[in-house]
């Protein structure tokens, strides 16, 4: 199985938290995880809300088993949060800003954490979580991705950063994501169309048999830059980082039937027509008769009645 969910939102409620590049990074995602066989959900704008990213992000990785691949993708602001569960007064973590409000990591790593442990699940945040950032662009064809919605102590501590661990080998899932701590992620208009500057750049990019590593070489020599000063990271155990992108995982010398990908039309719901994976497996069928017919010719040849 491979299943994607993307998540883009632009319009926010009001006008002053609006984006222009995050509907255009889930077409692309999808798009391109299509050509790699997935089947994509897409979530956009109000659709985007807190309980409908979780119900989704449940409802994939619930599905998800040995040999299957799934994809996390969001688009939009992100923000920092006061921690109020945790022991320290000035703690705060790393959110993302969706429609109806923010959607802390906590709530998406108790979802990953149940995950069958042989699945391969990616995350790709186009978005950024830091609020003292001394230095952004001044651009009218560039926007920062991040929201302030609590006031941060300039004492406060950084108590989770988003979906990363004590150590990147802990880490079940490969995460994608646009800057580091201390950058903006950037809704940009790049070649004539509005983008995140790293998702225009990371799907340009992306190809069949390339690793994790290897696709996050080539990114680095477009980001940063002088135009986009972020710089994306990829974190995982080195173990997934040397996987082949979006490549299921199969038993050695076992074939493989895979379902067609599909896009849907932006209402939330995806469809794949199967053909790709009928044909296959069909084909293989055939394959398998015709060696058993030879076989019991020959048999009736060496071996009298």
């Amino acid at each position: 199985m491979k299943r994607a969910i993307c998540v883009g939102i632009n319009n926010y409620p009001g006008t002053v938290n609006d984006l222009s590049g995050c509907v255009n990074d889930v077409n692309d995602w999808a798009k391109l995880l299509n050509s790699f066989g997935f089947q994509t959900t897409k979530i956009f704008n109000e659709q985007a809300t807190k309980n409908n990213i979780l119900n989704a992000l449940e409802n994939l990785v619930k599905e998800a088993k040995l040999g299957d691949v799934v994809v996390f993708t969001y688009s939009g602001h992100g923000t920092q949060v006061l921690d109020t569960s945790g022991d320290e007064e000035d703690g705060y973590d790393e959110a993302l800003y969706v429609y109806d409000g923010t959607l802390i990591d906590d709530e998406i790593n108790a979802i990953l954490k149940t995950a069958d442990k042989n699945a391969e699940i990616i995350v790709i945040a186009d978005s950024c979580f830091s609020g003292t950032v001394t230095k952004a662009l001044a651009l009218k064809a560039a926007k920062r991705r991040f929201v302030k919605t609590d006031t941060i102590p300039p004492t406060a501590v950084l108590k989770n950063r988003f979906l990363a661990k004590a150590t990147e080998e802990n880490m079940l899932e490969i995460l994608i994501s646009g800057c580091s701590d201390k950058e903006y992620s950037y809704d940009a208009f790049i070649n004539g169309r509005w983008n995140g500057a790293m998702t225009a750049f990371a799907t340009s990019i992306i190809k069949p048999e390339q690793t994790y590593n290897e696709f996050y070489s080539k990114l680095r020599e477009k980001l940063p830059s002088e135009e986009y000063p972020q710089t994306p990271q990829l974190e995982g155990s080195e173990a997934n980082k040397n996987k082949l992108v979006f490549t299921e995982k199969t038993d050695s010398g076992a074939g493989s039937c895979e379902t067609g990908g599909g896009t849907d039309t932006g209402t939330g719901t995806g469809s794949g027509d199967g053909v790709t994976g009928s044909s296959g497996c069909l084909s293989m069928l055939l394959v398998h008769i015709s060696v058993i017919s030879v076989v019991l010719l020959i048999l009736q040849v060496i071996i009298p009645h």
